[in-house]
C-alpha cells in the first residue's frame, strides 16, 4: 500500500560481549592500532583504512522498493548539507549488478609521507594513472540545471563539503529544493558516479518522517546532482547557546527515531554531527537526517570497516580497533546531545589531531558528561562509554530512559497532538 513503510528484514541476532564483575563499565579500553590514522586536516573526511574484502553474504534481500521510474532509470543509465539560514530559537540494497561493481581501490600512501596533522595541504590519494579524474565545476548562481523532470534554475551556494556542494534551487512547478552536486576530490569518474548511483538508490528506499527527502537525480555536463527537499536550517545554527532541556529531548527523540529506523535495517549512518542534521521549522521543529555518502551496510555482520571517517566524531572503537558499528551511531548522537544541552562540543575544537585521538582514547567526553550531574547527562555518559559493549544497546533503548525525565514528563511545549 502506498505510503506505508515495509517491515525491516530479520537477521541473526550477535550477543555483545560482556565484561567481568571486577571492571568498571568503561575500563579496559583496547590500546590503538598500531599504525596511526593519519590526516592532513582534523575538519576534512579523509581515506584511514583500505576497505576489507568481504565474501559474498548468504543473506537474501528483498528487492528495491518501487519508486519513481525517472530517478531509477536516471541512476541506472548514467550531503554534505551545510548552513541554512539561522532559526530563532531502507532497505537492504538489492544485489548489485555487475555494471556498478566498485572498481580496484587507489593505491594508499604511506602514512610517513603523509602531511602533519597541522598541515594545510592536503596530500592527494593516488590512483591509477589510467583513471579519468573529472574537475569540479558545479553551476554557478542564476544558471538553468536541467532533468528528466524539468528545469532547476540554481540559486546561492547553502554549504559545501569535502565531498559536495548545495545550492538553493527553484525547481519544477516553483517549488524550492536544495540541489547536492557531488565532488569529486580526487577520484575517478567512475568512482564519482558510482557513489553517487549508491547514495541515490539508498535515498530512494528509505522512507521516514526524520530522514530528507529525494526528488530528483540526475547528470548535468559531467556534474552528477541530487535534488532533495528543502530545509530551513542545521542543528548546527541552533547551538550558539545551550537549547532548553525540553527542546533538546524533542530534537533528540527525532533522532534517536531515525537512528533506529536505520539500524533496523542493518544500515549504520557513521557521519552524524549538526551539520547533518537539518532541521524543518513547522508548529515544531522537524529533525531531518541527511548525507548518507559515507553509510554502510551490516549485512547481518555486527561491525563495519568504514573508508572515510569525520575526525571530530570518531568514536573509540575507531582508533584502537579500526571499525563502526551501531553503538558507534549512538556515540555520535550523545556528542551532539551534549551539545545540544551545554552549548559547546564535548571535545576540544582546533587542536592537533594526536590530541583529538587522546581526548578520545580517554574518554574526555563521557567525563564532561558526567560532570554535568543531571539526569539528562547521566544519559548522555552512557552513550559515551568508551567502550561500545557497554553503551545503550539501541536508539530504542536510549529513548526510553528519556522519556521518563521530568522535563520531559512535565513539557508544555511539545504535547502529544
Amino acid at each position: 500500500m502506498a505510503g506505508t513503510i515495509p517491515p525491516p528484514p530479520v537477521y541473526e541476532k550477535t550477543s555483545l560481549p560482556t565484561t567481568p564483575p571486577s571492571l568498571h563499565p568503561d575500563e579496559t579500553l583496547p590500546p590503538p592500532v598500531s599504525t596511526p590514522i593519519a590526516t592532513p586536516r582534523m575538519v576534512h573526511r579523509t581515506p584511514i583504512i583500505p576497505p576489507a574484502v568481504h565474501p559474498p553474504h548468504a543473506i537474501p534481500h528483498p528487492g528495491p522498493i518501487s519508486r519513481s521510474p525517472e530517478i531509477v532509470a536516471s541512476v541506472t543509465a548514467t550531503s554534505t548539507v551545510g548552513s541554512y539560514p539561522h532559526a530563532p530559537t531502507a532497505p537492504p540494497l538489492a544485489p548489485q549488478p555487475a555494471s556498478l561493481a566498485l572498481p580496484n581501490r587507489p593505491t594508499w600512501p604511506n602514512t610517513a609521507d603523509l602531511t602533519s596533522p597541522r598541515s594545510t595541504t592536503t596530500h592527494p590519494i593516488v590512483h591509477p594513472t589510467t583513471a579519468s579524474v573529472p574537475v569540479f565545476a558545479p553551476p554557478a548562481s542564476a544558471t538553468t540545471v536541467r532533468s528528466q523532470r524539468g528545469d532547476y534554475r540554481v540559486g546561492p551556494r547553502v554549504g559545501a563539503g569535502a565531498f559536495g556542494a548545495v545550492f538553493e534551487c527553484l525547481g519544477p512547478f516553483d517549488q524550492r529544493y536544495a540541489l547536492k552536486v557531488l565532488r569529486p576530490s580526487g577520484r575517478p569518474i567512475e568512482r564519482v558516479r558510482e557513489d553517487w548511483a549508491s547514495e541515490v538508490r539508498r535515498l530512494l528506499q528509505l522512507r521516514h518522517p526524520n530522514v530528507v527527502y529525494i526528488h530528483d537525480a540526475f547528470e548535468w555536463e559531467g556534474s552528477f546532482c541530487v535534488a532533495l527537499e528543502w530545509c530551513d536550517h542545521t542543528l548546527h545554527d541552533m547551538l550558539e547557546q545551550p537549547l532548553q532541556e525540553e527542546l533538546a529531548i524533542e530534537l533528540s527523540r527525532q533522532m534517536l527515531a531515525a537512528v533506529q529506523y536505520l539500524h533496523d535495517w542493518d544500515i549504520v549512518h557513521d557521519d552524524l554531527h549538526p551539520g547533518n542534521v537539518l532541521i524543518q521549522q513547522a508548529d515544531r521543529p522537524i529533525v531531518k537526517l541527511s548525507d548518507f555518502g559515507i553509510s554502510a551496510e551490516l549485512r547481518g555482520a555486527p561491525t563495519v570497516r568504514p573508508e572515510i571517517v569525520h575526525h571530530a566524531i570518531m568514536a573509540p572503537e575507531l582508533i584502537a580497533a579500526g571499525y563502526t558499528s551501531k553503538q558507534s551511531d549512538l556515540y555520535q548522537l550523545g556528542m551532539m546531545m551534549y551539545w545540544m544541552i551545554t552549548g559547546s562540543p564535548p571535545l576540544d575544537r582546533n587542536i592537533p589531531y594526536e590530541m583529538l585521538v587522546h581526548q578520545i582514547s580517554e574518554g574526555v567526553a563521557r567525563q564532561r558528561a558526567e560532570q554535568l550531574a543531571t539526569p539528562f547527562g547521566n544519559i548522555v555518559a552512557k552513550m559515551l562509554r568508551r567502550r561500545d559493549a557497554y553503551r545503550y544497546s539501541s536508539a530504542r533503548e536510549v529513548w526510553m530512559d528519556l522519556r521518563a525525565l521530568p522535563a520531559w514528563q512535565a513539557r508544555q511545549i511539545f504535547r502529544l497532538r
